[in-house]
């Protein structure tokens, strides 16, 4: 039942009766066009990105950096909890119905901002960085689209979409996820721009954008199944532009090489012997050597070769031959095998996860990217990136 009309409503929805608040909220098409218009003033009120908004990002962004450049996964924890809500995606989800142009160019600034902040501290951590490496925090996930991040990213703008509404407030712990999804791949994508390293730049940044447009997407999805459809052409042009463009950066996702896999070197079963025949009567004694993290993936082996003589005396002729070793292939997404240490190197096979492959030869280039030459089980020899 709506207020009668001529009762005037006030300018906040949170001056109505409790009672009456919640039924805006949780049936706006059943409310009047009064009691909508009020809706859509308070949530984007609580879009509105604020002094706090700010400062919270910039510290955020400070400790996504400093995570970065020690490589440690509990300080990108607390720079995800640090970070702010992402309102600007739920104010420029609002756009198509609100037509509020002046709220929609404040969300713009605000989400360009907050992505500067992430993308700027990734980069200056790249560049401070001596030793790029991230492999403590497992981010080259995001150098291209990963299932689980595409569902955990539509959940939460979903869930998001649904708590603003319906509490008119801003869900925190939802918040944690849509930072990692949205910010993150920004700062990966720097990180990769400042150190070279071709397997996070642009396909992190691609990423990125392309979580972006999608969040935008879901949200207005929702808020147009929530009650809040598009008023005019204008504002369903605003709904498919995000859509066209998610469609448009994951068809260019596929042209940036995959994510680099990794590989678990298992030691030999026995440790390599080097024995050498002396002529003299005595022996000498039998060294034993076992192969290091460190050593490479050649190991040589002498074998004694007897050759018979005239005399009663012998004479050792040492052979080099290389030792290879077993690996495992560690890696959800599997591996792809290449016919060059190469990321655009044609592909010979892939390999599953768990999936036994003999190293044959180690190669690293200057890009600083490590890639071992194999034999699968199938027979067939290729190279595969190792992190």
């Amino acid at each position: 039942m709506s207020l009668p009309s001529s009762e005037p409503l006030p300018n906040d929805i949170n001056e109505l009766p409790p009672a009456r608040q919640r039924h805006i909220r949780r049936q706006p098409r059943s409310a009047s066009f009064a009691e909508r218009q009020i809706l859509l003033d308070s949530l984007a009120k609580t879009t509105s990105p604020t002094l706090n908004f700010f400062m919270l990002a910039i510290l955020g962004s400070l400790a996504i950096g400093v995570a970065l450049y020690f490589n440690e996964p509990a300080i990108l924890i607390g720079a995800i909890v640090i970070l702010p809500f992402h309102k600007p995606v739920f104010g420029l989800s609002l756009l198509p119905a609100s037509h509020k142009l002046g709220q929609g160019l404040q969300a713009v600034i605000s989400l360009l901002i907050l992505s500067a902040l992430g993308f700027g501290a990734g980069s200056l951590s790249g560049w401070l960085q001596p030793n790029p490496t991230l492999y403590r925090l497992d981010l080259f996930r995001f150098s291209t689209f990963y299932w689980v991040d595409l569902v955990i990213l539509v959940i939460s703008t979903l869930l998001s979409a649904v708590i603003i509404l319906r509490e008119g407030v801003l869900p925190r712990v939802i918040g944690v996820l849509l930072s990692y999804t949205l910010l993150i791949p920004l700062a990966v994508a720097g990180f990769g721009l400042t150190t070279g390293l071709a397997q996070l730049w642009p396909g992190a940044m691609l990423t990125a954008l392309a979580h972006i447009s999608l969040a935008l997407v879901v949200g207005i999805l929702a808020f147009i199944l929530l009650g809040f459809p598009p008023k005019s052409t204008l504002g369903w042009l605003m709904a498919i532009v995000p859509l066209a463009i998610t469609l448009a950066l994951i068809s260019g996702s596929f042209h940036i090489a995959p994510p680099p896999t990794q590989i678990a070197i298992q030691p030999s079963p026995s440790p390599t012997q080097l024995a050498i025949a002396s002529p003299s009567a005595t022996p000498e004694p039998v060294v034993e050597h076992s192969p290091t993290a460190t050593e490479t993936a050649r190991i040589v082996e002498l074998t004694e070769t007897q050759t018979p003589m005239s005399t009663n005396t012998s004479t050792a002729t040492p052979t080099i031959e290389p030792t290879t070793y077993w690996a495992d292939v560690d890696s959800a997404m599997g591996a792809i095998v290449r016919q060059e240490p190469a990321f655009d190197a044609l592909v010979v096979t892939y390999l599953n996860n768990a999936e036994q492959v003999e190293i044959l030869d180690e190669y690293v280039p200057q890009a600083g990217t490590r890639w071992f030459r194999v034999l699968t089980q199938t027979g067939e020899t290729g190279w595969i990136l190792g992190s």
